[in-house]
This record gives C-alpha cells, sequence and structure tokens, in this order.
C-alpha cells in the first residue's frame, strides 16, 4: 500500500551519449521508499555530461561535452525549458562553450549568469542570462572566458593527465558571490577570481592556492554551517583538503589533509564527487576505482573531518551522485556499469543503506528538479 505521506519528485539524469543512451531522462522519484520510476527520454542532445538549473525553476543549462561545435574546436552550452504537464525539455538555444569538453556549470544567484568549466580548452567562461525568469530566456555568447594557459603552468605531475590546463569545475562563494573558484586539475591549482555579477560578469584573477604536485583538484563544496571552510577532492592523489576563506583577503588557507582511500587499498583510483548532507553533519566522497563513498564526519565546532567509514556503490566508476531534497537519500551514478543506486542516510551515524536501484546507461549528471 502506497504511503498517503510520500512524495514524488522530478530527477533528470544525463550522461554520454551513444547507441543505447541518446540525451537526457527523467525519472518520478519516491522519497519515502527510494525507489525511481522512468518516464522517458526527456531530450536528445549529444554528451549533457553535466547540468544546473536556472533559480526561476523554469530553464536547464546543459554543458555539451564534445569538441566539435558548428566547425569551432569547442564544446557547447544548451539551454532548455521543461513543460511541467509532462517533464520533456525543449531547446530554446545553444552557445559554443569557450573551449573544449565543458564539463561542470553554476548559475549565480541573481539569475543573470552562467559560469562554465571546460576541461580540455582550459577555461572559465561567464555567459549572460537573456530575460532571466522569463519562460523564453535565453543564453547570450559568453563575456568573460579565463584560458588558464595565459595564466598558470601544467605541472606534469600525471603526465598523460596534467600535460596542460584542464578546467574541472567552477563554483561560487556561498555568501556574497563575489568569488568565483575554479579546479585546475592539470595545474593543480584552485584559482580564485572576483566576479562582478552585477556588472559586466567579467572574471578578474585574484589568488591561487597551489595543491602538491600530482594532486589534481577536482571538485569542491562549502560547509552549510561553516560557510569560510570548504572541502576539495583530488582526482589523483584521492585526498580530501579542508580549506579555509579569508573573504578579506579572497585567499584560501589549508586546514586539514586527509587521505580518502583505505591504508590497504592496492590499484588504480580517481577521486570524483564530494558533497555534505543538508544536516552539516557528513561530507561524502565518490572513489572510482574502489568503487565506494568514503564517508567523513565533520566537526561541528571546528568543521575538522574525521573518517566514519566506506560504503560500496553496488557498481563501477561512481561519478556522481546526489541528494534528494529531503535530505534522506543519497543517488549514486556508477558509470562503468551503467546503474543508478539509491542510499538511505543515516541522520545520526552518516552511514548508507542500499535500498534500490536501476539500469541508466553511463550516468554522469542526476539532479532533482521540484
Amino acid at each position: 500500500m502506497k504511503d498517503n505521506n510520500s512524495k514524488s519528485v522530478s530527477v533528470y539524469i544525463s550522461g554520454y551519449t551513444n547507441e543505447k543512451s541518446v540525451g537526457i531522462y527523467q525519472y518520478m522519484f519516491d522519497t519515502t521508499t527510494g525507489t525511481l520510476t522512468p518516464k522517458g527520454l526527456a531530450v536528445e542532445t549529444q554528451n549533457p555530461s553535466y547540468f544546473c538549473l536556472h533559480q526561476s525553476n523554469q530553464h536547464m543549462y546543459v554543458v555539451n561535452e564534445i569538441g566539435d561545435f558548428q566547425g569551432q574546436e569547442t564544446g557547447a552550452v544548451s539551454v532548455f525549458t521543461r513543460n511541467k504537464e509532462t517533464g520533456r525539455l525543449t531547446l530554446i538555444n545553444q552557445q559554443p562553450s569557450g573551449g573544449a569538453d565543458p564539463c561542470h556549470a553554476v548559475c549565480d544567484a541573481t539569475g543573470n549568469y552562467v559560469l562554465v568549466a571546460n576541461y580540455t580548452g582550459g577555461s572559465a567562461a561567464v555567459f549572460p542570462v537573456i530575460s532571466p525568469g522569463s519562460p523564453d530566456s535565453s543564453l547570450a555568447p559568453f563575456v568573460s572566458n579565463s584560458i588558464h594557459s595565459d595564466l598558470y603552468q601544467a605541472t606534469g605531475g600525471v603526465p598523460d593527465r596534467q600535460e596542460k590546463p584542464h578546467v574541472h569545475s567552477i563554483d561560487l562563494d556561498p555568501i556574497a558571490q563575489h568569488y568565483a573558484f575554479a579546479n585546475d586539475l592539470g595545474c593543480d591549482v584552485l584559482a580564485t577570481y572576483k566576479f562582478d555579477r552585477h556588472g559586466s560578469g567579467q572574471l578578474i584573477p585574484h589568488s591561487t592556492f597551489h595543491f602538491p604536485k600530482g594532486s589534481g583538484p577536482r571538485h569542491l563544496r562549502f560547509a552549510p554551517n561553516h560557510n569560510n571552510f570548504c572541502y576539495v577532492v583530488t582526482e589523483l592523489s584521492n585526498d580530501v583538503y579542508m580549506l579555509e576563506f579569508n573573504f578579506h583577503e579572497g585567499k584560501f588557507y589549508q586546514v586539514q589533509k586527509i587521505h580518502a582511500l583505505p591504508e590497504d587499498f592496492v590499484g588504480t583510483n580517481l577521486g570524483s564527487e564530494i558533497d555534505i548532507s543538508p544536516n552539516g553533519k557528513f561530507l561524502y566522497v565518490s572513489m572510482r576505482g574502489y568503487d565506494a563513498i568514503t564517508i567523513f564526519e565533520i566537526d561541528e565546532r571546528t568543521a575538522k573531518l574525521s573518517l566514519v567509514g566506506y560504503q560500496k556503490t553496488g557498481g563501477m566508476h561512481p561519478r556522481h551522485f546526489t541528494i534528494d531534497p529531503t535530505g534522506n537519500f543519497l543517488l549514486v551514478g556508477n558509470k562503468d556499469s551503467d546503474n543508478v543506486v539509491v542510499f538511505k542516510m543515516n541522520q545520526q551515524t552518516g552511514a548508507l543503506t542500499q535500498v534500490s536501484s536501476i539500469e541508466h546507461v553511463q550516468p554522469t549528471c542526476i539532479q532533482f528538479w521540484e
């Protein structure tokens, strides 16, 4: 019998496209049971490896992780609107991303800009939103594109991965969004920019935090209960760095470094996604190779991390995961085993318990859209 208090919310899952997967797919998620019900293809689009949602809840911005768009050596950013009755998506417009293989994007709080990280292109680009909040809102060409090869040197710590700049993520500070942060895997730097979000949208280089050679910083999350602290997962060294951001100086300082793999692990692994439980008590990091989620507790007073344990993800290569709107479930996309696994989150201990699993080809991004 269905729980009368249960609620179903829309969740969209995207990934690399091939003969089995052609774009972005919609599911309904039961927030009581943790089960996913497929609703079918939402839209066809090439290699939608990541997407973000506009604050108006009307538009989705998708990065198409490709290296050739309209005859240019660049990827694309696609804007879609949603039919609220069917959940299907309709393309509004596309823009060149400013570099090859865009892999990450974020919308600013004003709703006026979308920021994109170009991995192979090694740049961070800013796109103005035309008529934000309007049903016909579209995306203008980029107004700023910071080319990291003009600013930083690749470290070559891992020669086949750090031969040039590789911008893997772009984020904004959680207080006023006056700063933007770009993790560059190839240069082992976290670049801080001043972001003119109330004006021209320009990214102005401001400061850098340098990781040890061969670290490969990938993604970051700020602590919800401690806005001056953030955590960075490094893809190549499989560490989590706790950094303190001085908002006055616009600089990061290291507080803690903790390894995210068991001491006895032998083999190849790549750190991937990082996120924090809504209650701010636990941090989760996905490990591709060990194929597990590493769980850390966040100290209520100092925000430092201590290891809780590891949870196998029920598949291979957990590239991305997300937490549902209730904060009770964590959904993991196992790219190389073509499945999405749902875990119940223990609010007191941070432990994860598997409750369901579905097949989905090469999932790389999972986002709820209520």
